[in-house]
């Protein structure tokens, strides 16, 4: 069945409570598969089938109730909610400011000008604050109820109308106690603490605004009548672009004209920058550092490699971990919940007072303590800030997890399959050993290395391109003569006049080459490298051993994933011996080799039948089998492009330590979520029964509400500074 995915922006959403309202509502719409609301980043994710849907009429239905929505494009709503709420606010503190005068001095500050304490002075003060400053808890509220739920705005516009109405009623008849700034100094504590949560908010998506910057914002479009200047989105794909030395790369294309080195360090992890001729791929936002290149454009825009990896982010970002269901079971109940325990505690103390009217001021604030201190806030804001924060700072490490699902699951395997093949080797063979025979008829290692390298040139055989990387830096390569190829038993060829044979032994034999095998080729044998026997002149002149080399990180890492707990087993479809070889070198113990691609599925399935949690760590091509199979499927040691369709997780630019990081920030994700779950829990399971219990002031109990969310969102913030 065909999907697509649209995003809406939302604006007014105050807790978990609006977020569960609108998917609610949402996904009764005909059409409609799975909708995902994140309060953090204030954006719908819609799924739903095309034609069946109408993106108008699911803005409408968020409209109806009460919320502002548009497609994520817009973005200018967001700089001006955010000067609205601070000039709200400002206007709040002002008319606040005459409330502290009075409370400063009943504590005993000695001058207070008199109109401050004028009751009708008060009232009008409190008025201005309550229902101008405070009219948005009223509109959220009444389009709440409406919609059959509750959310903050009810508990907020509640506690503060019951003291404001109180207060006026005491006016009215001329006698009692006014508290009309508590009302006041909760609404200016809660928008301030609406400021400081939404200023938080916007640091946890720090790493995704600096991908974006990355983007090319003009480019040179280049036509047979000449170049101009255009912006990025109007390239298409099959334009021609010109690059001059120091720009980047607008989009991902082929090179079609031109020579020059370019930085792919942000993209690849290589931090030497790489030479790019015609028929060359490029990536957009990559520096081209000296030539001047022409591009033919193949992927353009949310297309390209990096609008990939940023659309991959806000994904991530913006889904909803498992672990979020019981936040949100937590929020569907949570304020009606509170409600009904603030009418019982104004019923417990206005009887317990007598029930006469001397009781209702100590019955009244305590109820509205509890209504005030009482926040479902921290359970909506608890899971996806973490998730932003944690997807952000993987991204900077060239980490990229494709939604909280797998942020979570990661911190769950307990078995981690690893491919050999790129994974724990560079999956690029290379010369590691040579041994030149004395006396012999060449005297050195580069003497060997040049003339086998020339030999083989001419090979279709990978031990060609093998033995020209070795000769890397000897100078250019002779043209070889005569070359004859044995078809699997090696090459015959005549290199600066000198007859040189190069293959195994019985095809120098054949050849009438003479010499005695030193013993390093046994040794080197045993080690699951590849020996080659050189023979120049008709003498054995030395052996060359080529092995896909074991990447220098990959001891470290085995060790650091072994000490998590975690069992490691090798799979890969090279032969015993190898495998148990590089299995030896990097300390892993169990191996399974000679293993095709429905063979790796089988063993994922083995395990899981056994309850174990499975991640399989491989190369995105080869593995995309085992990687689809696994509880948790990890791309590494391929391009971008591939990585990001390959698995749940992509590494780009980092290798097997990247895994090692990747699992040590999922579990330092889920440990924040917790803590601030269960921080929120505490939060509400004291403070609730401490204002029932007239332990708390309604100033009290609204300040701590204020500021719990942002104390959920600081929380999350220490992701950023956690060791990983």
């Amino acid at each position: 069945m065909e999907k697509e995915k649209a995003t809406l922006r939302i604006t007014g959403m105050h807790c978990a409570a609006c977020a569960t309202r609108i998917e609610r509502v949402v996904k009764r719409q005909e059409g409609v598969l799975d909708v995902n609301v994140n309060l953090a980043l204030e954006r719908a994710t819609v799924t739903y089938i095309p034609g069946a849907v109408d993106l108008e009429e699911l803005i409408d239905r968020v409209e109806k109730l009460g919320y502002g929505a548009h497609p994520d494009q817009q973005t200018k709503d967001s700089a001006g909610d955010r000067r609205r709420q601070w000039e709200m606010f400002v206007f709040s503190l002002i008319l606040s400011l005459p409330f502290l005068w009075v409370m400063a001095h009943m504590a005993g500050f000695p001058y207070i000008p008199r109109a401050f304490l004028n009751p009708r002075v008060q009232w009008v003060l409190a008025t201005e604050i309550q229902f101008v400053a405070g009219w948005a808890f009223y509109v959220g509220a009444w389009k709440s109820l409406r919609s059959g739920s509750a959310n903050m705005d009810v508990l907020v516009a509640l506690g503060t109308s019951a003291a404001y109405g109180y207060s006026v009623w005491m006016i009215l008849r001329g006698s009692g106690h006014l508290y009309f700034e508590t009302g006041a100094l909760i609404i200016t504590l809660v928008r301030l603490g609406k400021i400081l949560e939404s200023h938080a908010k916007n640091r946890t998506a720090d790493a995704l605004a600096e991908l974006v910057s990355l983007q090319v914002k003009f480019a040179h479009l280049w036509t047979p009548q000449g170049e101009r200047d255009v912006p990025v989105q109007q390239l298409q794909v099959g334009d021609v672009v010109v690059v001059r030395p120091g720009e980047q790369i607008p989009a991902d294309g082929r090179v079609v004209a031109g020579e020059s080195d370019v930085d792919e360090s942000m993209m690849t992890g290589e931090m030497l920058p790489v030479v790019k001729r015609a028929g060359d791929l490029v990536y957009g936002a990559t520096l081209n550092q000296q030539g001047t290149l022409r591009i033919q454009l193949k992927r353009v825009g949310a297309d390209s490699a990096l609008g990939r990896i940023i659309g991959l982010i806000e994904e991530a970002q913006a889904s909803k971990a498992p672990v979020q269901r019981l936040a949100d079971a937590i929020c569907n109940v949570f304020v009606p919940a509170v409600i009904a325990i603030s009418a019982g505690t104004f019923g417990v103390w206005f009887f317990a007072g007598g029930g006469t009217t001397s009781a209702l001021p100590t019955a009244l604030m305590n109820a509205v303590a509890v209504l005030l201190i009482a926040c479902p806030c921290p359970f909506g804001l608890a899971t996806p800030t973490a998730v932003m924060v944690g997807t952000g700072r993987a991204a900077k490490m060239g980490i990229f997890f494709k939604g909280g699902e797998a942020l979570e699951q990661l911190h769950r395997v307990q078995v981690m399959l690893l491919d050999k093949t790129g994974t724990l080797t560079r999956g690029r063979p290379a010369v590691t050993d040579v041994r030149v025979i004395r006396p012999g008829p060449l005297r050195s290692r580069n003497d060997l290395i040049r003339l086998a390298a020339s030999a083989e040139g001419p090979s279709e055989h990978p031990l060609g391109r093998i033995l020209a990387e070795g000769a890397t830096g000897l100078g250019p390569l002779p043209e070889p003569e005569g070359f004859v190829s044995s078809g699997g038993g090696g090459v015959r060829a005549v290199v600066e006049g000198r007859p040189v044979v190069i293959g195994n032994g019985r095809f120098l034999e054949e050849c009438g080459v003479e010499g005695v095998v030193p013993p390093e080729k046994d040794l080197w044998e045993s080690e699951g490298k590849t020996v080659i026997q050189v023979g120049v002149d008709g003498r054995l002149a030395g052996l060359i051993a080529v092995s896909d080399v074991l990447l220098e990180e990959s001891r470290r890492a085995v060790k650091a994933l072994q000490e998590m707990g975690i069992e490691l087993v090798m799979v890969t479809g090279d032969n015993r011996h190898t495998a148990e070889v590089v299995a030896r070198q990097v300390g892993i113990r169990h191996v399974l080799a000679e293993l095709s691609p429905e063979d790796k599925v089988r063993v994922i399935r083995k395990y899981q039948k056994r309850g174990r949690k499975v991640a399989m760590v491989g190369d995105g091509i080869n593995d995309a089998p085992a990687l689809a199979a696994a509880d948790v499927g990890i791309a590494v040691g391929t391009g971008a492009d591939v990585a990001l369709d390959a698995a749940d997780v992509a590494l780009i630019g980092t290798g097997l330590e990247g895994v090692v990081r990747a699992v040590l920030l999922s579990r330092a994700t889920l440990r924040n979520i917790r803590q601030s779950l269960f921080w929120a829990l505490g939060y509400n399971i004291i403070g609730i029964p401490a204002a029932a219990a007239g332990w708390l002031s309604p100033l009290i109990a609204g300040a701590s509400m204020a500021f719990s969310s942002v104390m959920v969102v600081l929380g999350a913030l220490r992701l950023k500074r956690v060791r990983i």
